[in-house]
Formats: C-alpha cells, sequence, structure tokens
C-alpha cells in the first residue's frame, strides 16, 4: 500500500490540482487498486500563495509496483500542471507508510502559513520519496494532504468536462439542478443560492471542473448527479473531504488574535455597523472585559447576510466565526447569544381605551381624548428587535469551502440561509 499526496498544480487561468488527481487515479488503476474514497483536503484559505480554493488531494492505492507507480504519477503531474503560473509550484509525495507526524503537520496546515523547509525536513527525515518544482510550496499541500485526518467529514462529487470544451461556456440546465436541489437537499447542498436565485455549483473559470456536489452521502450526490440535465462529462469522481466541517476555526480571545488564522471570538458590539462604498459594512467588536477589540466585516458579496448584521446594535453579545486579515475578521458565520435591550420614551397608552394617548400642552402631560384619563409624562417602552438570538450564515454563494453549514448544525438554535 502507498500514499500519493499532491498540490499546487493549478494556476488562475487554468487546470486543476482534483482532475490532475483524477487522471493520475485513472492511470494507475492499471497497476493496482485505489483503496477508499480518495480525499479533498483544504487547507488555510487565508494562504497567499494559493490559486484558487487551497486544496489538496491524497489517495491510497494498493499496488505491487510502487517504483512503476511513482513513475505514472510523476508524468501525469508534469502533464497537467500549469507551469507557466506564478502561484503554481507543483509538489508530489509517495509514501509507503505515512508518518504519524503528518497528522499535526496537517493541523499546522490549516492554522498556519508553513515554509517549505519545513516540508523538506520531513521528507528527508522519514526518506520520502517526492519530486519538487519552482519553489516547491506544493509540497507542503501533499504532505498535509496525506496527513489529513477527519473527524468530521462530508463528500463532494466533481463532475469534468471534455478537455475540447474547457474554455468555453458550461452548458447546463438551471431548471434540472434545481429539480435536483429539491430532491435532495439537505443531503446535498449549495448547489443552488435559494435568497439570491443563483446556482452556484459551477465555476465560471477556464478550469477542467463542470460542476461540484457537496453533501453528507454519496448515494444523494450520484441522485443529484442523476438528476442534472448538462453537456457530457469527461469523468467524475467522489471525493472524501474536510469541507463544510470549521475544522479551520480557532476558539479564543480578541486579544490573541494574529493574522492570517480564522478564528471563533466572543465579543460585545461596541458601536452601530457603518457602511462605506461598495457595500461593504464593518462594525467594531469588543471582548467582554472591554480590554481589547477588532474590526469584523460583512463585504458585499455576503449580500443579504448584510442585513441582519445592519440589526445588530452596541451592547449585542455574538459570537463571530471568520479569517482574519489585516486586522478585520471576514464574518463566516455569527451566533448571537444575547440581544441587547432597546427602549424609547413614548407618550402612555390610555387603561381604558389601549389608544395611545397626546399632549394635553406643554409641561400639562398627556390625555386620551376619548377617556380624558390623564398621565404624568412618557413611559419607557421596549422597541421590538428584528433579529433573534441564535446562528446566522452567510449566502451559499459567499460561502468558504470549510465553514460548517447551519443545515449541518440542526442540534442548535439556527437560522439557515435558506
Amino acid at each position: 500500500m502507498i500514499t500519493i499526496g499532491v498540490d499546487d498544480t493549478d494556476s488562475e487561468k487554468g487546470l486543476c490540482t482534483t482532475y490532475l488527481a483524477a487522471v493520475m487515479m485513472e492511470r494507475l488503476s492499471g497497476i493496482g487498486e485505489i483503496k477508499g474514497f480518495p480525499r479533498l483536503v483544504r487547507l488555510n484559505p487565508c494562504v497567499q500563495f494559493k490559486t484558487r480554493g487551497n486544496a489538496a488531494i491524497a489517495f491510497s492505492l494498493e499496488t505491487d509496483r510502487p517504483g512503476k507507480a511513482k513513475e505514472v504519477a510523476l508524468l501525469t503531474l508534469i502533464e497537467l500542471s500549469d507551469f507557466s503560473g506564478p502561484k503554481t509550484n507543483p509538489g508530489l509525495v509517495v509514501a509507503e507508510e505515512v508518518p504519524a507526524e503528518l497528522s499535526s503537520f496537517y493541523r499546522r496546515a490549516l492554522d498556519e502559513v508553513l515554509e517549505v523547509r519545513e516540508a523538506e525536513e520531513i521528507i528527508d527525515r522519514y526518506d520520502l520519496w517526492s519530486r519538487g518544482f519552482k519553489n516547491r510550496r506544493g509540497l507542503i499541500g501533499a504532505l498535509a494532504a496525506m496527513g489529513a485526518e477527519f473527524p468530521d467529514k462530508t463528500y463532494e462529487l466533481l463532475a469534468y468536462r471534455e478537455p475540447k470544451r474547457w474554455g468555453t461556456p458550461r452548458e447546463i440546465d438551471e431548471e434540472s439542478v434545481w429539480r435536483a436541489d429539491e430532491l435532495t437537499y439537505p443531503k446535498t447542498w449549495d448547489t443552488v443560492d435559494h435568497h439570491n436565485r443563483k446556482v452556484v455549483f459551477a465555476p465560471h473559470s477556464k478550469d477542467p471542473v463542470l460542476f461540484g456536489i457537496r453533501g453528507q452521502d454519496p448515494e444523494f450526490l450520484r441522485l443529484s448527479l442523476e438528476t442534472i440535465k448538462s453537456e457530457p462529462f469527461e469523468r467524475m469522481v467522489i471525493y472524501k473531504t474536510n469541507q463544510g466541517t470549521d475544522v479551520h476555526i480557532n476558539r479564543d480571545e480578541i486579544a490573541r488574535v494574529v493574522e492570517n488564522r480564522s478564528y471563533r471570538l466572543r465579543g460585545v458590539v461596541a458601536k452601530e455597523p457603518k457602511v462605506i462604498e461598495g457595500g461593504h459594512l464593518f462594525f467594531p467588536l469588543e471582548s467582554e472585559d472591554g480590554k481589547s477589540s477588532i474590526k469584523c466585516a460583512a463585504f458585499e458579496p455576503t449580500k443579504n447576510f448584510r442585513n441582519l448584521v445592519r440589526a445588530l446594535v452596541p451592547g449585542d453579545l455574538i459570537e463571530v466565526y471568520g479569517a482574519v486579515k489585516k486586522r478585520t475578521l471576514n464574518i463566516e458565520k455569527m451566533e448571537i447569544v444575547d440581544l441587547a435591550k432597546m427602549t424609547a420614551l413614548e407618550a402612555p397608552i390610555c387603561p381604558s381605551c389601549k389608544r395611545r394617548m397626546k399632549s394635553a400642552g406643554r409641561g400639562q402631560g398627556y390625555r386620551c381624548r376619548r377617556c380624558k384619563t390623564r398621565a404624568e409624562g412618557k413611559v419607557e417602552t421596549v422597541i421590538p428587535r428584528e433579529i433573534e438570538e441564535g446562528f446566522y450564515e452567510v449566502p451559499p454563494c459567499a460561502r468558504r469551502h470549510l465553514s460548517k453549514l447551519l443545515v449541518r448544525m440542526m442540534d442548535r438554535n439556527v437560522h439557515p440561509s435558506r
């Protein structure tokens, strides 16, 4: 049994590491057997070196020809990597036994920005077969994918286009996509965005992916695929993945936040959210002891989620989930823990007819014109809030791969985006 890890073969212009792995697995099936589901492993979404989704791939192959397997894997990587991409730095690693150390390496790759030197030291320490190109950053993701463990997991079915169609508009019957979603939700998700009336499971780039169906159960992924009408696809693969699990989120305190990590932070809304040009929304979140704060953002792509953020007021106790860059947390999800009480002074209600009284004149209090009832002055009334306590999330069109969906958290007080 050997384990193969590969990363960083695509570019912003095209190609795709998952497609490369799909072709590689097909070619290797002639000299062995792929065991179990291949793993699609999302790593730290804050890494500046990533091309698109920061995904690496690992899979296991049972073979009595490991030398030939390495040769096939390497030739496939060379053929299907875009070496012209400035951020494309392919890495390929093969191990007959995966070192236990790679489990912690994977955990670090979810949170930190690792150095190539660290990957090379592990490769040397365990004498792993590897090939790295250009600056060799792909070795980091390849090792992390090999060490990935999924205490929580989901699946993604990726269908790939025929090569002759790459770079052309995708032909997908949208009505059939909505029908597939109706048949399989909530076992599948993020195929469509109901609030924004958009199909969101197909990319718009020139890469080989036709579409990706995400969900909890491979059988429902297949049912969705059977329902969707589209252009012919060359191949499809179901990957086991850490997507939709919040595995990147660290629960911590505002004072301890560092750049390029993702957090769950509790605090009090310090000022009313303010909108800037472009529709982006910002507000300061203050620690409960008042000693530290951080700026939180709901950017324009989060669409209707911004309405929920606008409804926050100073004093609301909330928890926010998201990545921190430039001392700003980009909200992926939030829990409203405790709503601040909002009050206003209003004219009193007549106890007899239940109508609001009118001013009786300056300094003369209030009276009911119908019942002649009088009252001294205004009374404090509670203003109903537009939002409730519980969890809220950004819509599918703005969701990050690793963010846990509220439909996977139905044991809590949740308000899913649909």
